[in-house]
């Protein structure tokens, strides 16, 4: 009877050291980073972001037309979108909203647990252009009186209305076009517009562009035509626009405006009601590029 026992006391104490010895890891099904191996709960289940995790509250400044966002989780790395054509970052942000409207704005959260998101509506009562630091923005998209918009095009119709020289200079020294040069390459007949709420960009193409030479075969079904190439390429709208203080407008998602260098930022050089002329680089850094546009239904008068 005491050896029976003995036997069995034996038995059992590997079974016991086994278990005590198991693999420590998430056991819960539920969490992100479950383990179906592990035998013992570790403590480091994580089972991601909740959209409540996400809330923020926001109020305005003494300029109603300015309002600052706060995240309510301070254990999180915040993305914003105002809903106006801006972002920002972190748990405080400020955002400024020129024109009256109803708005939606999205928080996006971050941490090593995952991701989550949660969206709130906001209205401004009123318009205050005083926002505008830049009057460029006015130019290029026709103002508060307009329709909210302007549409460009290239000025064909007089010489110089494209052309190149050095990417140091100021002038197409080394080549221009004269007027109405290049027709039926996929380049007069597109439509660059501006919009002032939300900066939101069109670019229609009427199905193609016009690309540099070296450019040309990176574009399936792209042929030479007048020395550089006409490309199939589709409208690009609502994408965006900025323009810095320092008169660089770009572009997103490397949306062209007019003959493509492989660049989508361009410095304005000369802006007003009636034109525009913008200079912009080539995708290897050795050309300087210069266009001149015109607002769609302006009857120009060359230079």
């Amino acid at each position: 009877m005491i050896s029976r026992n003995i036997k069995v006391t034996l038995l059992i104490i590997p079974l016991l050291f086994a278990a005590s010895c198991g693999k420590k890891g998430c056991t819960d099904p539920n969490a992100h980073n479950f383990d179906p191996s592990a035998t013992k709960d570790d403590g480091t289940c994580f089972f991601g972001l909740s959209e409540a995790q996400a809330s923020f509250s926001f109020s305005p400044t003494s300029n109603p037309n300015v309002v600052v966002f706060t995240a309510n989780n301070p254990n999180v790395e915040c993305s914003w979108d105002f809903g106006n054509g801006t972002s920002g970052s972190g748990t405080i942000d400020t955002a400024e909203y020129p024109f009256a409207g109803n708005f939606t704005v999205t928080l996006s959260i971050f941490n090593s647990e995952g991701d989550a998101s949660s969206s709130q509506p906001i209205t401004i009562d009123s318009n205050d252009i005083s926002l505008f630091d830049n009057p460029l923005h006015l130019l290029l998209t026709g103002g508060i009186n307009g329709p909210g918009y302007r549409t460009w095009h290239i000025d064909s119709a007089c010489d110089y209305h494209f052309g190149v020289g050095p990417p140091e200079g100021y002038t197409p020294d080394w080549w221009h076009a004269t007027a109405n040069s290049k027709p039926g390459v996929g380049l007069y007949d597109d439509r660059f517009t501006f919009h002032l709420v939300g900066f939101r960009y069109d670019l229609e193409t009427n199905g193609s562009i016009y690309v540099h030479n070296t450019l040309g075969p990176n574009f399936p079904g792209a042929f030479e035509n007048l020395y550089d190439w006409t490309a199939p390429f589709d409208d690009m709208i609502n994408e965006s626009w900025d323009l810095s203080t320092d008169s660089i407008l770009t572009l997103s998602n490397g949306a062209p405006m007019g003959f493509y260098s492989g660049v989508s930022e361009f410095e304005i050089m000369q802006l007003d009601d009636t034109s525009m002329i913008v200079k912009y680089g080539h995708h290897d850094g050795t050309l300087g590029w210069f266009a001149r546009y015109v607002p769609d239904g302006f009857i120009t008068t060359c230079p």
